[in-house]
C-alpha cells in the first residue's frame, strides 16, 4: 500500500549505516550524495543567476535540487530524523529560501504555474487511487463505515468547544463561531472566501461577501496553529504510542473475526512491475476516476469532485467493478507517485504557499485561543469516537480532526506528509471535503437561530 510505499521512502532517506557515525542517508533521489551534492550546487549556482533552462525542466530541476538538500538534511538531523524531517524540511527550506530572496521571482512564478496547472493533482491522483485500489474491499468498506460517525462526532465537538471558546475568551458567540472557528472547518479556502459568506449573505440578507477577506486570513490562521497540532501529535505519538493509539498507519483497531480473516488472506500488490505500461495504465484509470467526480459535481456540487471522486473510487472498490489488473496498476502509480513525486510537491507547496495573505487584522490573544479550543474539542471527540467505533486514536484524530481544520488538499498534504501517514488521504479528503459540506449544512441550521436571538435577521 502507499503507506507501505511511504516507509521505502523514509527507509531510503534515513539511516544507511556504513561508515557514518550517526547513520546519515548515502542517496538522495536514488543518486549517491557524493554524486548529488555537486548536481545541486551546478543548479543552485543557475538558480541564483538565472541560468535554468525555462519551462518545466529548470522548474524540476531546482524543485529537485533544493528538496532533496533540504530533505538530506531533515533526513541525518537527530530531532528531525525522528519526526519525519526528511519531508518538513524541503517545505520549510524552500519557504526560507522563498523569503531571504535566493530564488529569482521567475522561478516562483514557474513554480506558482506548476501547481496552479495541475501538478498538485496529479500527484494527488496516484495518492487517492493507489491507497483505495491497492486495498481490500472488506477492510475499506468497514473502514469508511466507521469512519464516518468518527468524523460527525468530532465536529460537534468541534462546535461545542467554539461555543465554550466564546465563554472563556469573553468574545461573542457570533464571532467566535461563525466568524472564527466556521473558516476553519468549512473545506478549505473556498469554504471560506465564498461558500460561508454566500451562506451568510443568504440568511442576513445582506452582502456579507466583504467578510470574505477575513475569514480567509482566519483559516491561514488556523492551518498552521492546526500543522503546530499535527506535529506535537506526531511527537507525542512515536513517545507514548499505547497512551495516543499510534495504529503505525492502520486505521481499525478492532476487528471482527471475519475482517481478521480478510486481512489474513488478502495479499498486498507488489510494490512495482517490469511492464513499465501499467504506469500508463494506472495514470489513466485515476484520470477517469477523477473525470467521474467532475461529472458528478455538476449535478450535486454541494461535494467538490475531489470529494466525488474518493467517493466513487471506494463504491467501485466495495462492489468489486475495478478489475483485480487495473488495481494493481493503480497501486503501481500510486508507488510511483509517492516514491519519486513526494519531496517535489512539498517543495513546491513551500515555494507557493500562501504568504500574500495577511493575518495581522486576525492575529491576537482571543482568535488564537479560540482557534486552539475548537481544535482540541475536534481532537478529543475523534479520540473518543475513534475508541468507541474501533478506529486507532491517533489515525482517527489525525484524519477526522486535523484534516478538518485546514486550508483544504494542500493542508491534508502537508498534515498527512508531516506525519508519515499519506495512505490515509483518501480519509482525510473525507473530512475536508465531505465533512466541509457536513458542516456547512450545520451551519445553515445553527447561525440563522443565534442570528434571530441577537437581532441581526
Amino acid at each position: 500500500m502507499v503507506q507501505e510505499a511511504g516507509g521505502k521512502v523514509a527507509a531510503q532517506l534515513q539511516a544507511r549505516t556504513k561508515w557514518y557515525a550517526f547513520g546519515k542517508v548515502d542517496k538522495v533521489f536514488g543518486i549517491h550524495i557524493k554524486y548529488f551534492f555537486p548536481m545541486a550546487i551546478i543548479v543552485g549556482i543557475a538558480t541564483k543567476f538565472g541560468l535554468l533552462p525555462e519551462g518545466l525542466v529548470g522548474t524540476f530541476a531546482f524543485l529537485m535540487a533544493i528538496g532533496g538538500v533540504f530533505s538530506w538534511i531533515g533526513a541525518v538531523t537527530p530531532l528531525l530524523r525522528e519526526i519525519g524531517g526528511f519531508l518538513i524540511m524541503p517545505l520549510i527550506g524552500a519557504i526560507l529560501l522563498n523569503k531571504i530572496g535566493f530564488i529569482p521571482e521567475t522561478y516562483i512564478v514557474n513554480t506558482q504555474t506548476l501547481m496552479g496547472s495541475g501538478f498538485q493533482m496529479f500527484f494527488v491522483t496516484g495518492i487517492i487511487v493507489g491507497s483505495i485500489l491497492a486495498m481490500d474491499r472488506r477492510l475499506m468498506l468497514a473502514s469508511v463505515a466507521r469512519y464516518i460517525p468518527v468524523l460527525i462526532i468530532s465536529q460537534l465537538f468541534a462546535l461545542g468547544a467554539a461555543f465554550l471558546a466564546a465563554k472563556l475568551t469573553g468574545t461573542s458567540i457570533y464571532d467566535a463561531v461563525f466568524l472564527i472557528a466556521a473558516p476553519c472547518m468549512t473545506g478549505g479556502t473556498g469554504g471560506a472566501i465564498a461558500t460561508l459568506p454566500a451562506l451568510y449573505s443568504s440568511i442576513l440578507g445582506t452582502n456579507a461577501s466583504a467578510l470574505g477577506g477575513q475569514m480567509l486570513a482566519v483559516a491561514v490562521l488556523g492551518e498552521n496553529i492546526s500543522l503546530l497540532f499535527v506535529v506535537i501529535m506526531k511527537v507525542l505519538a512515536i513517545k507514548f504510542p499505547k497512551f495516543m493509539g499510534n495504529g503505525q498507519g492502520e486505521l481499525l483497531s478492532k476487528e471482527s473475526e471475519a475482517l481478521k480473516e480478510a486481512r489474513r488472506t488478502w495479499q498486498p500488490y507488489e510494490e512495482s512491475s517490469l511492464d513499465y505500461a501499467q504506469l500508463g495504465a494506472g495514470l489513466f484509470t485515476g484520470a477517469v476516476i477523477m473525470t467521474l467526480g467532475v461529472i458528478v459535481s455538476r449535478f450535486i456540487p454541494v461535494i467538490v469532485y475531489v470529494g466525488w471522486a474518493v467517493i466513487l473510487c471506494i463504491i467501485l472498490k466495495v462492489l468489486n467493478v475495478i478489475p483485480d489488473t487495473i488495481c494493481r496498476a493503480a497501486n503501481y502509480w500510486g508507488q510511483f507517485a509517492i516514491k519519486n513525486l513526494v519531496i517535489i510537491v512539498v517543495s513546491a507547496l513551500g515555494l507557493s504557499s500562501m504568504g500574500g495573505v495577511s493575518m495581522g487584522s486576525v492575529l491576537n490573544t482571543a482568535t488564537v485561543a479560540i482557534i486552539v479550543i475548537t481544535f482540541i474539542g475536534a481532537i478529543l471527540g475523534a479520540m473518543l469516537a475513534s475508541k468507541i467505533f474501533g478506529l486507532y486514536r491517533y489515525e482517527g484524530a489525525l484524519t477526522a480532526a486535523s484534516c478538518s481544520c485546514n486550508i483544504g488538499l494542500s493542508g491534508d498534504l502537508q498534515m498527512l506528509i508531516i506525519s508519515d501517514r499519506l495512505n490515509l488521504f483518501s480519509f482525510a479528503t473525507i473530512s475536508t471535503r465531505i465533512g466541509g459540506a457536513m458542516m456547512l449544512l450545520y451551519l445553515s441550521i445553527i447561525f440563522p437561530i443565534v442570528a434571530r436571538a441577537l437581532g441581526k435577521v
